[in-house]
């Protein structure tokens, strides 16, 4: 815009003014919603969200991540039945932890075997319970 006058001057202002206004309406729309995400409640939304996008995914990630919820929880249980109670010593709650990372691992680490020899038992379970309510009421 050619700048001439003093109509043109007031021209030029106002548009630069409106341009100004709205740079700013948006710049602080992209404040708050940047201060929205970054709160924990919504980041552990977001990141629970990802991991179940991930599992409808492919199925190798599905397994990844159901071995490391299982061995992760197997573990988590683990420690809180061999070590209740309140207080303990630092040593034993390192051996706790310890013990926690280990059957953490193992498990992740034999998911496969674990969940067929859990199927396993679930057949057998059932082929008993069949066997024995033949004639007989349980």
């Amino acid at each position: 815009m050619q700048i001439n006058n003093s109509n043109n001057l007031k021209a030029a202002i106002l548009q630069l003014e409106q341009k100004q206004f709205i740079q700013k309406e948006a710049l602080v729309q992209q404040f708050n919603e940047t201060y929205e995400s970054f709160k924990p409640v919504n980041l552990i939304k977001n990141e629970f969200k990802k991991m179940t996008g991930a599992m409808s995914g492919p199925s190798e990630t599905k397994n990844t991540i159901l071995k490391t919820v299982l061995g992760l929880g197997v573990g988590f249980l683990t420690k809180k039945l061999f070590f209740i109670g309140g207080s303990g010593g630092i040593i034993k709650k390192l051996f706790g932890t310890a013990v926690e990372v280990g059957v953490a691992k193992l498990v992740a680490g034999n998911a496969d075997k674990i969940v067929e020899k859990g199927l396993e038992l679930k057949e057998k379970g059932l082929e008993l319970l069949r066997g024995s309510s033949n004639g007989r009421v349980l």
